[in-house]
């Protein structure tokens, strides 16, 4: 069984809470290319129609490189799925790679939608992507390339506890049980450690 499709639905998701709940945040501010990064643990859901997925995934955003590992919430690895200068490559549960210029185009390929991981990197650290048109609603989403974007944070004000995405066709959410702030100045990661496997 082809374990990539639900690796990809499952890659932007969150759980165990209500599809519902608005979250706002008013905070949002432009991407300034600063060396941030982040390494996270969570869990995620998405929703299309009535039809829902759930998972956990490990998420670490070294810039450059995004890295993420998604598990059934038993602990069963998925797959992993990683986004460098090279295009995007994914690995299923039975070690079968694929490959593509863009996520976009994986998503699209293997879903017949597109996932928003151009940007979701920025979005969770409450940045709205440079040189798209983008708007902060009066309930304090981001409104940005055709998705609406809500989030709430943890105790400390910075770190994302839930972040949710809306368009038309699908309801996105991530619950954050671990966030950590990454320097990458103090990083050499330049490509998925995938490509060489």
């Amino acid at each position: 069984m082809n374990k990539l499709p639900l690796l990809l639905a499952a890659v932007v998701l969150a759980a165990c809470t209500n599809f519902n709940t608005p979250l706002k945040q008013s905070g949002w501010q432009a991407d300034t290319g600063s060396a941030e990064g982040f390494s996270s643990e969570g869990r995620l859901a998405v929703r299309e129609g009535e039809k829902g997925s759930y998972a956990n995934f490990e998420w670490q955003d070294f810039g450059t490189v995004q890295n993420i590992s998604v598990n059934t919430p038993l602990g069963n690895t998925v797959g992993v799925l990683c986004r460098d200068s090279e295009g995007v490559i994914a690995e299923d549960s039975s070690a079968r790679q694929y490959r593509a210029d863009s996520i976009e185009a994986l998503s699209q390929n293997l879903l017949g939608f597109t996932l928003p991981m151009s940007h979701l990197n920025q979005w969770a650290r409450g940045r709205w992507a440079p040189g798209e048109a983008h708007e902060i609603l009066t309930d304090g989403r981001l409104r940005q390339s055709g998705w609406l974007i809500g989030r709430q944070l943890m105790a400390d004000g910075v770190s994302p506890k839930i972040l949710v995405l809306e368009n038309e066709r699908l309801n996105i959410r991530l619950v954050f049980d671990q966030f950590q702030p990454l320097d990458l100045r103090t990083m050499k990661i330049g490509r998925c450690a995938l490509r060489s496997a």
